[in-house]
């Protein structure tokens, strides 16, 4: 892949006008092409702000393919003439995140994060809804590190980090957010080494908070947030087992609650400690039958205590009986060699009877498809 990730220009006097402008988000070329009307300043701005995304004309394509012909495009966005700039610089770049978003759906592992990378090309990855101050985060680290993004962070099986040097959208009172370029907030280029994702940070924004706290989390804590701050995760081949492996990979998920940006670059190497005792666990294949005989696939892992599993477009975290119910129910579908398992590994409830207890938690599971139907007694 060969990517010139810096801006073809010094200042706005300095742009030559053109029809179009190619910039690398995610690893995919995304081509805005601009309409004979829309004003020479409002593309000079236009540029600027994407100026730490853009491709070289003539250089290979994101994909790696280099041709005498420029590289094909993998979308083309039409600019046109409108009153309100300020607007459409926002709606841009939000433009811009979501078709690269949809060129990589199935491909990579995206998560709303911004990212910085060290001078050895190890990337921290800051994962969070909108308005958990990534944006200022961005601008607060990448003063000292490589700016990566302030938006996605995307990897691939191996790791390998594609960037997304995008306008930062700084929030403004009562407008529509600043798209301001890497350069202009001064920001650092990225680091002359591969990308590889090396942590994954939950950001907790408190202002109660005095001193920095960073806490390592148990997978089945931190699997519903990631779940909830990725795109596409559905179209990721094992998704439970991909996300738990992932996890493993970068030393667990860490979750930081802070309340200003400004204390976090001395937190580095503390955010890049690696959780000093993973927990193990097992993937789980879940083959299920419904009540009108449609088959299905399930993915989950077993962590002993707790199994987190995906199925019916829903990351469920199972406590209780339920991971000793479903182990049962997916070796056989006996009810009463499932009862017999639960006691096994339970013992008797303090109250009720252990037979209907197990009938009500096969029910919730059938309904979720992680049990065949015919797993639950009459």
């Amino acid at each position: 892949m060969t990517v010139v990730p810096l801006g073809l220009i010094v200042g706005v006097d300095a742009v030559v006008t053109s029809s179009t402008l190619a910039v690398s988000a995610l690893g995919a070329r995304i081509e805005l092409a601009f309409a004979e009307d829309v004003p020479e300043d409002v593309v000079a701005r236009i540029r600027r702000s994407w100026s730490g995304a853009t491709i070289e004309p003539g250089s290979a394509s994101p994909a790696g393919s280099a041709s005498a012909a420029e590289p094909a495009s993998d979308a083309r966005i039409e600019v046109d003439a409108v009153g309100d700039v300020e607007r459409r610089l926002e709606t841009l770049s939000t433009r811009v995140t979501l078709d690269a978003l949809a060129h990589n759906r199935g491909r990579l592992m995206m998560l709303h994060a911004a990212g910085i990378a060290l001078d050895d090309g190890r990337v921290i990855a800051f994962v969070g809804p909108s308005g958990r101050g990534k944006t200022t985060l961005s601008r607060a680290l990448a003063q000292h590190h490589g700016y990566v993004s302030d938006e996605t962070i995307a990897f691939d099986h191996e790791l390998r980090v594609l960037p997304y040097r995008k306008p930062l959208s700084v929030v403004r009172e009562g407008a529509p957010k600043d798209q301001v370029s890497p350069m202009d907030a001064g920001l650092r280029e990225l680091p002359d080494a591969e990308l590889t994702l090396a942590a994954i940070v939950l950001l907790d924004r408190d202002p109660a908070v005095i001193e920095p706290e960073i806490e390592h989390l148990h997978f089945a804590d931190a699997a519903p947030l990631l779940a909830a701050q990725s795109s596409y995760l559905l179209e990721y081949e094992g998704t439970v087992r991909a996300l738990a492996e992932l996890c493993d990979r970068v030393g667990g998920v860490r979750q930081l609650r802070y309340a200003e940006a400004a204390d976090l670059p001395a937190m580095i190497d503390a955010l890049l400690a690696p959780d000093p005792a993973p927990a193990s666990w097992e993937r789980m294949r879940l083959q299920t039958v419904d009540a009108d005989g449609a088959s299905s696939t399930a993915d989950a892992v077993d962590y002993g205590d707790t199994v987190v599993a995906f199925s019916d477009s829903t990351l469920r975290v199972l406590g209780g009986i339920a991971p000793a119910v479903l182990r049962a129910a997916n070796q056989s579908l006996d009810f009463d060699e499932v009862v017999r398992a639960v006691l096994d590994s339970h013992g008797a409830p303090p109250s009720g009877d252990a037979a209907e207890t197990v009938r009500e938690v096969l029910v919730e599971l059938a309904g979720a498809g992680l049990v065949s139907a015919a797993a639950v007694p009459a």
